[in-house]
């Protein structure tokens, strides 16, 4: 018979397992996040913003390298620029970094 704790235990796991970050997910995470630190004040008009939005999304990628691992429960990320890094945790919806604290435009800069 099983118990509340044992259908707690296999609600979790199904729940993190549903929840999991896909590689798209995390890339539109980390462009929203590039967008958000390059704006510079809250007076940016809606021709700016959409020209920043398609520059962060047509070059990110081609200077940036993702590696993705998906461990079916969770997986992580590492963003390669260069000699720097950061690295992600991605774990019932949620994208978590886990290391390198510097900021994403940081990332991008030398």
């Amino acid at each position: 018979m099983f118990k509340v704790r044992n259908i707690l235990f296999i609600a979790l796991i199904a729940a993190a397992f549903f929840t999991n970050p896909t590689e798209k997910a995390f890339k539109t995470e980390i462009e929203d996040q590039l967008i958000k630190e390059m704006k510079l004040d809250e007076e940016q008009n809606i021709v700016g913003e959409m020209l920043s939005s398609k520059l962060v999304e047509s070059l990110l990628w081609a200077v940036v390298r993702v590696d993705y691992q998906d461990y079916k429960l969770g997986s992580t990320f590492e963003l390669k620029a260069g000699a720097r890094q950061m690295k992600f945790l991605g774990i019932f919806g949620q994208i978590i970094p886990i290391s390198g604290k510097d900021t994403l435009s940081k990332l991008k800069a030398n």
